[in-house]
């Protein structure tokens, strides 16, 4: 993914609405570009700051950082994989069984 790109999911990746495969390039570039990754607090900050703002203070919830959510984000893609693995070793063990029964 290219900046522009990134930038552009700044707001749906805030509002967990990236499928996996965007979920992947956006966390893989928001890591490695700093001017991005600053980009991407600022976009954060303000967004949650609008919120807090919008939403009755008295009972509005504190969000996580900028930074749990990227470290969210990255342990989601983790758990994706893995399931991904499991179940692919699972298919793999049904066909051997239905071989064997054969």
């Amino acid at each position: 993914m290219q900046c522009k790109d990134v930038q552009s999911k700044f707001i749906p990746f805030i509002n967990d609405e990236l499928n996996y495969k965007e979920l992947k390039g956006f966390l893989e570039h928001i890591r490695q570009c700093k001017n991005c990754h600053e980009d991407y607090d600022f976009y954060y900050t303000m967004i949650i700051g609008m919120r807090y703002l919008d939403s009755d203070n008295s009972t509005a919830e504190i969000e996580m950082d900028s930074e749990q959510l990227l470290n969210d984000a990255e342990r989601y893609l983790l758990q994706y994989k893995i399931l991904k693995g499991e179940k692919i070793l699972l298919l793999i063990v049904i066909c051997i069984m239905l071989i064997l029964l054969l």
